[in-house]
């Protein structure tokens, strides 16, 4: 074989070779598992790291060094709340810090005050709460040991007890709101009809100041200049609607004396007192 020849050969030698190589392919090393053991112990890690830190987090937050209330603010009308015995709840909840006040449970706290309607409190970054307070606006007494709120709520508030030491002077600032009586339970009632028959005595030149009525819910009006209705318990807007049809007719008859009129009869009616001309 010539030199030529022998060259030949061996680079077809060589490229085979080479080929060879190149087409074999080339796998990547696998790594070793991990074990379920050693997953379980980094999840493990994890979540001791996780609690940790919202601890450690909430304890920050909950320190009122870090965290104080600096301001309270309160908005609403305050007519015959105890602002005193507000604040000291207040400051009582303020204390362990801005984030550590429970608003429900504070929430609920101040509408337990009887003159308390209705109480909201919000968070104001970085340390303000704001207060507002909604009072029950009074319409009226209420068997005298109790008021009555223009939405109809019943709420009895210490300055009507007899053993407060305002008694006395609320008596006198209650005194201008109309009186009502009855059974428990018929509150709404009796003040939707006082409002009617306010309405009906107003146009005919009549305030009416006080409606009452029995177990048997029968009602009797009380008019300025001492007059009085006795209405029963049936048609009573009927007996109303007579009533100041015959009050104006003989209104100067009586003069300003007390006069009752009964208007429980079917046919006609009564009157007993007034002075007449």
């Amino acid at each position: 074989m010539t030199d030529a020849a022998h060259s030949r050969h061996g680079s077809a030698t060589l490229l085979d070779a080479v080929t060879t190589v190149r087409r074999t392919p080339v796998l990547p090393v696998a790594r070793a598992r991990m074990t379920p053991a050693t997953r379980w112990l980094i999840g493990l890690a994890g979540v001791v790291v996780l609690c940790t830190a919202t601890v450690l987090a909430a304890w920050a937050v909950r320190d009122p060094s870090r965290f104080p209330v600096s301001n309270v603010d309160v908005n609403g009308t305050l007519d015959y709340t105890d602002r005193d015995a507000l604040q000291r709840l207040v400051q009582r909840f303020t204390e362990d810090g801005f984030y550590a006040v429970d608003i429900e449970t504070l929430r609920h706290e101040i509408e337990r005050f009887s003159w308390v309607a209705e109480a909201r409190i919000a968070r104001e970054w970085p340390g303000r709460l704001d207060v507002v307070i909604e009072e029950h606006e009074p319409a009226a007494r209420w068997n005298d040991d109790a008021l009555l709120s223009k939405r109809l709520v019943l709420f009895r508030p210490p300055q009507l007890q007899p053993d407060d030491a305002r008694h006395a002077e609320w008596q006198r600032v209650f005194a201008r709101l109309p009186g009502l009586s009855g059974a428990e339970g018929r509150h709404a009632e009796v003040l939707d009809d006082f409002r009617r028959h306010a309405a009906s005595a107003a146009g005919a030149g009549l305030q009416l100041v006080r409606l009452d009525e029995d177990d048997r819910r029968s009602q009797t009006a009380q008019f300025g200049r001492d007059i009085t209705a006795r209405l029963g318990y049936e048609e009573r807007d009927l007996r109303m609607s007579r009533f100041l049809d015959v009050q104006a007719q003989l209104a100067d008859e009586f003069g300003d004396a007390p006069v009752v009129f009964d208007m429980r009869y079917s046919d006609g009616f009564a009157v007993a007192g007034g002075a007449r001309r």
